[in-house]
């Protein structure tokens, strides 16, 4: 099986497969690892929810103490737009971890959309001719069939 070529422009990405089989096999390659990395994110949650309780708590004291709702407590660092936390309290944790969670469920559900799509087109039309897939942050947006490489 050949490898799929990648040529990138922005935030959109362009693939070719040499059939819709390799396509279907590379959606499938793609939400396993993506179902891996979500139960693994999960797992983590699971394990700093204890902790995100008890910093929780704690702050509230905090704040009530010091009289002031607004308190920074994880200094962060903006370099060329990438945000740097040093020593990050579970808050800061528990939130990045959410935020790419929720994406990447969102993600999954519309890759395995597009493979059950895919799947059906591969077992009905028994084509096996090459593909063009345009992707935006991953995920097919466009698929072309039968196209010249």
């Amino acid at each position: 099986m050949e490898s799929p070529d990648a040529v990138s422009e922005g935030e959109l990405e362009v693939m070719y497969f040499t059939s819709l089989s390799e396509f279907m096999n590379y959606l499938d390659n793609q939400v396993k690892t993506l179902e891996d990395n979500v139960n693994l994110i999960e797992k983590n949650i699971a394990q700093l929810e204890p902790r995100l309780a008890g910093f929780q708590s704690l702050l509230g004291v905090i704040k009530k103490l010091v009289g002031r709702e607004n308190i920074l407590l994880t200094p962060a660092i903006e370099i060329t737009g990438l945000k740097i936390v040093i020593d990050p309290n579970p808050i800061d944790e528990y939130d990045t971890l959410k935020e790419s969670l929720d994406a990447m469920k969102d993600k999954l559900t519309v890759l395995r959309k597009v493979r059950e799509l895919i799947r059906v087109l591969v077992t009905t039309a028994k084509l096996d001719v090459p593909v063009l897939v345009q992707m935006r942050a991953g995920v097919p947006v466009k698929v072309l069939i039968g196209v010249s490489r």
